[in-house]
């Protein structure tokens, strides 16, 4: 494992130096575990501090796997049907039986020290979502930076990526051929991965899509395999590649897993040999027509 240093953040942050994030490596919560947590976002001429916790595991977003290579999985959401429906304050769960649904908590103040302006939150009801509203310059902080997040009972480390930069506009995706993806890698070398993922289908009912974790070291192939028979399960308008620079930190609670990410990311448009999408009518060639699930038809 590559070592890294924790630089303080700046003078206006004034309690983050010396903080310790030797010992953070990439750890996120499990799709059967995870219940929620808060984001450092490096966002396009922003700096954003938000999150918001459940008090249980959202059924929807416990997908399967349906293959693997190396560090990518093919996966969907799993198809949840319940009938009769389920009341407003249940939702479909394992099963197809009516569960409670999971609401969102109060985790007490929280606060973040490390990056270039003191950050402290308190949640919203009755959403209880976190955002911080204060003053933060972007970037919020330095590159190198350690973070900790803390509240009753939560601490998580997070640390000062680079913002992601991706040359292409666009990535061309075809069956039968990998799918490589590039990124400038970082000044420093650190805790963060890169996370891609590939979605041909977010407009259809097969929910499936690839998702790799890999070494932030500039490139990267999505395996032939699992891009074609993603292909295979199903295409929809406006297929899309997002690459996500992250470092992620995770606490086991009593109602699950709780992360914190520091991230930076990128969607871009894929082109898919013969696919056409459409908003309307009028972006499909005559006689073809806009169909539902946004492609020309």
């Amino acid at each position: 494992m590559a070592t890294f240093l924790a630089c303080g953040g700046g003078d206006d942050g004034g309690d983050d130096d010396g903080i310790d994030v030797s010992g953070l490596t990439y750890a996120p919560c499990t799709a059967s575990t995870g219940v929620g947590g808060f984001d450092v976002i490096l966002g396009d001429g922003f700096t954003a501090v938000q999150g918001q916790v459940y008090n249980a595991v959202q059924p929807s977003r416990v997908v399967d796997v349906l293959g693997s290579s190396g560090t990518c999985s093919w996966v969907r959401a799993p198809m949840l049907v319940c009938n009769p429906g389920c009341s407003t304050s249940q939702t479909c769960g394992p099963g197809n039986t009516c569960i409670d649904a999971p609401a969102a908590q109060d985790v007490g103040t929280v606060v973040v020290a490390g990056l270039l302006a003191d950050v402290s939150m308190a949640p919203r009801p009755p959403a209880y979502y976190y955002n911080f509203t204060g003053t933060l310059p972007h970037p919020g902080f330095t590159a190198g930076a350690g973070m900790k997040l803390t509240a009753p009972g939560l601490e998580l480390l997070g640390w000062g990526i680079d913002p992601l930069v991706v040359p292409a506009d666009t990535i061309g995706v075809q069956a039968g051929a990998a799918v490589p993806v590039s990124w400038t890698a970082p000044t420093m070398t650190g805790p963060a991965k890169i996370e891609l993922t590939l979605n041909v289908n977010g407009h259809g009912l097969v929910g499936s899509h690839v998702d790799c974790v890999v070494d932030d070291t500039g490139s990267f192939s999505i395996p032939e395999p699992l891009v074609t028979s993603l292909l295979g399960d199903g295409l929809s308008g406006f297929p899309t590649l997002t690459v996500r620079r992250t470092t992620t930190d995770s606490v086991d609670t009593a109602s699950g897993c709780v992360e914190l990410d520091v991230e930076s990311a990128i969607t871009i448009d894929v082109i898919i040999p013969g696919l056409q999408s459409c908003s309307g009518d009028e972006d499909c060639t005559p006689p073809q027509t806009c169909q539902a699930d946004l492609t020309c038809g």
